[in-house]
Formats: structure tokens, C-alpha cells, sequence
């Protein structure tokens, strides 16, 4: 709901978690839904609670609220329904309605007196004592555009959800069987020991027949299927579309060159050591030594500090935290030793410079345009803020996108094929500000359908339509010969290799031979991996190779792909490494996470529960008409 943005922190994690589940169970068991004819006011019934249009609209726009809370910006209604935003706000909906038709039954309730405590508690209701405040709390309820009845009733239901799911999910501690099994599912590692085998050492595969291609292509016919394509129409209003309406002169460069001048380039470096020292007296004595001799370096050993202690690396001066430190390293001449320095903080160190590589800052000429660039950027937001109300205005007219273009004289580009990726046909991609948003958008909406234009925030505005669809196209046999022939030997020799590694593991587990003599057998060497988790992956040891491991015992075999030119790896679990005992801290936290997903499986029992007892019906004609889509979500 809209209120858990006022209310964060104000309630249990525990609950809200448990909230947050209402959504999950209910997309785990689905909305089963009867198709019957309703009053106008009426959506979705779930037992004896109602839930109108209006509802839905209420939570529809809290949802794309939230939505575009998570992307960082705000998502227009077509890019929202793009991401599920129709599905989500159904799910929220009717599990809501669920759980407060079976309160109901209950004769669960929550008291004004209730409700009034907690409002008062609320932080987002408090003033800087910590006292409830009206006008916080007013100022609040307009944000979010509710009354105060409408905000007191959403808490009750928020509220009453809450306690009742709370109950519903709550489990009681986690067996420690359970905790030491996932534990050791976690943290248990295997030591690996593995030989390289080349395709070259299996025998080749023939040539195939023309039976052996047309069964390849047709067990593999999504490879060979072109991908659906649409032909869109766009425009593009950008800073770049702008820039003559700027007024940007040669002087606003060249005073925007001044004051980031500093910042272009390439900074210097210098590699630094430090000696820290606990007074400026203990600082003064180490610098009189090294100034009648002693090294550096040798005069920190003599400190009890190794070479790597007073190391800094090589840094810019802006990566050094302490500012006066940083400014007295970069007065030094190249192995000079400073004078004893006290830092902000009051410690005192001896700094030397043992490389310097200076930076280089771009004259004007170099600088010049891509200075002009962001500087359009920067002053390009109110000029293309009009365009697109000229734009909208002439949309709303009636006027086409393309007709649009023209009395605008703005460029109206057609681009003819472009796949879900931003791939063309003949191999090159889309350029366009925000394409991802914009893709995702040309293939959510249909032909002839106006869309909302898209925000590419500092690129500007864009508006698109799809002018054609071409489906997916499988492409005939006799085209894709060539292709479907390589894919062919590529398998067959995959399946040569691990005929060849099956009939190594078969000598490995009898005794035969041993991994160091198939090693030599191939020319190659017996390479071991780190300690390995169930996730991990490493240089030839790829994901099945590590799932495979962990079937095994100590001194087992196994063989999978090295995803190198068809070759695999035939390996032995050379050890296995226990996982270490929990310590408390950890042990609580892996008991909460189980416990959670035990209340996800209670949950999800008890929303099937409600669905069986109550029914949920859902009024689809009436749901297409409001979301627009013209069908069921």
C-alpha cells in the first residue's frame, strides 16, 4: 500500500515479510476465477468481500508508484505493464480481499483505540521532539492523496492482514538437524584434481547424411527460427535535437573548460610509502637516521613493519583520505623523504615517493567537444520539456507521429526490423536513447496502438508506434544447410569426446589406470582447483562439473564439458572439506531463515485453503475494459 511508504520501520520485519508473502503464495497457487456477469460497481468478489473499480485503480497506482520507486524513476503506465504491473496489483488484490473475508468470519477487528496509538507512534507523524503531529500527519495523507478516513481504514486493513498472517506464519525454532543440514549444503567444499581432454583425442565423427542433418534440424528447430520482428516509426527528441534553440557560444565553453579543467585528463600518480609514528619527537628521530643513511624501507623494519605496512600503492592525490598528507606527497621530488607531517587527525608520519607519473590535462582545442556536449545536456532540459508538450499537443489533435514530425521538423525514423535485443537482420543493433526501455515497450504494445512516450531522462523524450509484426519464421531446410551441418558435427563431437571420457571414467574407478597416467596418455598435466562451494566456478571447471563433485565421494570420478572447443575435464574429488561450526550469531540467522521458509510453505497452504473455501470470481470482461488491454491480463 501507498501507507508503507510513510510507515517504514514503524512495523515488525517479521510482519512485513509475512505481508510481502501474501503476494508470493498467492502467485505460487494462482487465482482460479469463475466467469459470471456483475453489477457495474463490482470487479472481484472473494467470498462475501467486493472489490470495485475504484479499489483496483487505488492500487493500480500504488503499485506503479512502488514500481518506480525500485527502477529509480517514474515508469509510464505502458512501461509498468510491460514489467507485470496488471498481475501484480490482481495478486495484491485478491489476497488481500482473502485474508479479510476470513478475518471477518473470525469477528477479528481492530479498535480506534488501537489504530489511534499507532498513528501517534508513527516516526513519519512526529515532529523533531518526537512528538505526534498534525500537520506532519496532514501534509502526509496529501502526499499520498488520501483522507483521513480512507488512511484510518487502509491501516485498519493493513494492520488486521498483518497480525493475522503474523499468527498464520509464525513457526516455532528451527530443528537443529535441519540447521546443520543446510549448513553443510552451504559451506561444505570439494578440492578438485582434473586432466584436460581435447576434442582431438576422440575419434573424429564421419560425415553425416542427409537423415543425420534433417533429424539435427529437426530436433533443434528454435536455432534455425528467425526471430519475431516489428517495423517501428519513431521520434526522438534529444538534446542534440535541441542544441540550436541553446544559444551555446564559444565563451560558455571555454568558461565551463576553466572550471572543470582539473578534472579532465589523465591525474597525476606517484607511488607513495608512509612510516606512521606515534609522536612528532619518535617521527623527528626516525628522520635524522634515514638522513644520515639508513633506507626507508630498512629504518620501518627496524620498527617491527614490513615493506607491505608502509605501502600506499600508486594513487592520485585525490585517493588519499587525509588532504594535508596528500598535499605534502605531492611536493616531494622523486625519492625524497618529508620532513615529519601531522595529519588532520593528529598523526604524524614520514612520507617518500618512489614513482611519479605525471598527468596530462587536454588543452581547449582537445576538450572542446565533448565540453559542448554536456553543456548541451546540462541546459537542454527546459527547450525539450516544450517539444514535448508540442508533441503531445499535436498527438491529441488527432495528427499522426509522422505528421507530427513534419510540422514540428523533427525526424520521423523508420527502422524497418528489429528483433526483442535491438538486433537488425543484417546483424546491426538499434541506436536509440534508452532502448531497453524503449524495446521493451515496442514489444508490449501492438500495431496501430498510440503508446505513452518514453523518458530517457538526460536523453530526452521518446514517442514510438509499430507499424508491421513479421512472427517468428523458421527457416526452410535447404537455406540453413551450411549451418544446421556445423551444429551437427559440433554435437557429434561433443558426443565423440564423451564416449572417450565415459570409457576414462570406467578405467578410473576399476583401478586400470590413474588420473596422473591419463594425464600423460594426453600430453597434458593434472591441474588442481581451490576449495570449491556448490556455486562456485573456476578456469575449466564450469557449473555441472562442480554439481557433479558434490554427488561424489572423496576419490570419486566424474567427467563434464570445459566449454573449450568441445573438449570436457575428467576429474577426482581429491578432498572434501568439512564446513566449519556455526558460531551463535550465524546459527540464529540461519534459523531465521529457515523459519521463513517454513512460513512461506504455511502460507501458501493457508491462501490455497481460503481459495478452496471462499472462491475467487473475477469479472474479466469488466478487468480488460479497465486495464485497456481488451483481453484478460
Amino acid at each position: 500500500m501507498a501507507l508503507a511508504t510513510l510507515r517504514k520501520g514503524a512495523a515488525r520485519t517479521f510482519g512485513l515479510i509475512l505481508v510481502a508473502l501474501l503476494v508470493v503464495s498467492f502467485a505460487i497457487w494462482g487465482i482460479a476465477d469463475i466467469f459470471t456477469g456483475y453489477g457495474q460497481q463490482t470487479l472481484i468478489e472473494v467470498g462475501d468481500t467486493e472489490i470495485s473499480p475504484q479499489d483496483y485503480q487505488r492500487a493500480q497506482q500504488d503499485v506503479l508508484r512502488t514500481m518506480s520507486q525500485d527502477a529509480g524513476r517514474a515508469l509510464s503506465l505502458q512501461e509498468a505493464r510491460a514489467a507485470g504491473l496488471d498481475q501484480r496489483v490482481l495478486e495484491r488484490l485478491v489476497g488481500g480481499a482473502a485474508v479479510d473475508t476470513h478475518a471477518s468470519h473470525l469477528g477479528l477487528s481492530i479498535s480506534d483505540e488501537a489504530l489511534l496509538e499507532q498513528i501517534m507512534k508513527d516516526p513519519s507523524f512526529q515532529d523533531g521532539a518526537g512528538n505526534f503531529s498534525p500537520l506532519a500527519f496532514q501534509s502526509a495523507l496529501r502526499n499520498i492523496g488520501l483522507s483521513e478516513g480512507a488512511y484510518l481504514q487502509t491501516l485498519r486493513e493493513q494492520t488486521l492482514r498483518r497480525q493475522l498472517l503474523v499468527t498464520v506464519g509464525e513457526v516455532a525454532s528451527s530443528p537443529k538437524a535441519v540447521i546443520d543440514a543446510l549448513n553443510r549444503f552451504n559451506e561444505e567444499r570439494r578440492i578438485l584434481k582434473y586432466v584436460l581432454v581435447p576434442k582431438s583425442a576422440a575419434e573424429a565423427p564421419g560425415d553425416p547424411t542427409e537423415e543425420d542433418l534433417k533429424a539435427y534440424y529437426d530436433n533443434h528447430k528454435a536455432a534455425f527460427t528467425k526471430p519475431e520482428y516489428r517495423k517501428v516509426g519513431l521520434i526522438a527528441v534529444t538534446p542534440e535535437t535541441v542544441r540550436d534553440e541553446l544559444n551555446i557560444t564559444e565563451a560558455d565553453v571555454k568558461a565551463m573548460y576553466e572550471t572543470k579543467k582539473d578534472t579532465l585528463g589523465k591525474a597525476e600518480t606517484r607511488h607513495v610509502q608512509q612510516i606512521a609514528l606515534p609522536s612528532k619527537e619518535e617521527a623527528e628521530k626516525v628522520a635524522a637516521k634515514i638522513a644520515a643513511g639508513t633506507d626507508f624501507v630498512e629504518a620501518a623494519k627496524e620498527l617491527g613493519l614490513s615493506e607491505s605496512d608502509i605501502d600506499l600503492g600508486t594513487v592520485a592525490k585525490k585517493d588519499l583520505a587525509d588532504s594535508v598528507v596528500a598535499e605534502e606527497a605531492f611536493k616531494l621530488e622523486k625519492d625524497e623523504v618529508s620532513k615529519p607531517v601531522t595529519g588532520k587527525l593528529g598523526g604524524v608520519v614520514l612520507l617518500r615517493v618512489t614513482e611519479i607519473t605525471p598527468g596530462k590535462i587536454p588543452t581547449f582545442e582537445e576538450a572542446k567537444d565533448g565540453i559542448e556536449k554536456d553543456l548541451v545536456k546540462e541546459r537542454a532540459s527546459g527547450a525539450i520539456f516544450d517539444m514535448h508538450d508540442k508533441v503531445e499537443d499535436e498527438l491529441a489533435s488527432g495528427a499522426t507521429l509522422e505528421e507530427t514530425a513534419g510540422k514540428l521538423k523533427l525526424d520521423y525514423v523508420v527502422v524497418d526490423q528489429v528483433d526483442r535485443t535491438g538486433a537488425k537482420p543484417d546483424g546491426t543493433q538499434l541506436e536509440a536513447p534508452a532502448q531497453k526501455e524503449l524495446l521493451n515497450g515496442v514489444f508490449a504494445t501492438d500495431a496501430g496502438i498510440e503508446n505513452d512516450p518514453i523518458d530517457a531522462r538526460d536523453e530526452g523524450v521518446v514517442w514510438y508506434e509499430v507499424l508491421g509484426i513479421t512472427p517468428e519464421t523458421l527457416q526452410p531446410f535447404d537455406e540453413v544447410r551450411s549451418e544446421v551441418e556445423k551444429g551437427w558435427r559440433a554435437e557429434a563431437t561433443r558426443n565423440q569426446v564423451k564416449t572417450y571420457t565415459d570409457k576414462l571414467i570406467s578405467q578410473l574407478n576399476s583401478g586400470s589406470k590413474t588420473l596422473e597416467g591419463v594425464a600423460s596418455d594426453l600430453g597434458q598435466e593434472v591441474l588442481p582447483t581451490s576449495a570449491l562451494k556448490r556455486d562456485d566456478i573456476t578456469v575449466n571447471v564450469l557449473p555441472p562439473a562442480v554439481q557433479q563433485a558434490f554427488t561424489l565421494p572423496k576419490g570419486g570420478y566424474g567427467s563434464a564439458a570445459s566449454g573449450v572447443d568441445e573438449g570436457r575435464i575428467v576429474f577426482q574429488v581429491d578432498d572434501i572439506v568439512e564446513p566449519p561450526e556455526v558460531d551463535p550469531r550465524a546459527l540464529k540467522q540461519l534459523g531465521a531463515r529457515i523459519g521463513l521458509l517454513y512460513s512461506e510453505d504455511i502460507i501458501a497452504e493457508y491462501f490455497s485453503e481460503l481459495e478452496q473455501t471462499y472462491g475467487v470470481k473475477i469479472n474479466r470482461q469488466a478487468l480488460a475494459r479497465l486495464t485497456g488491454t481488451g483481453e484478460a491480463p
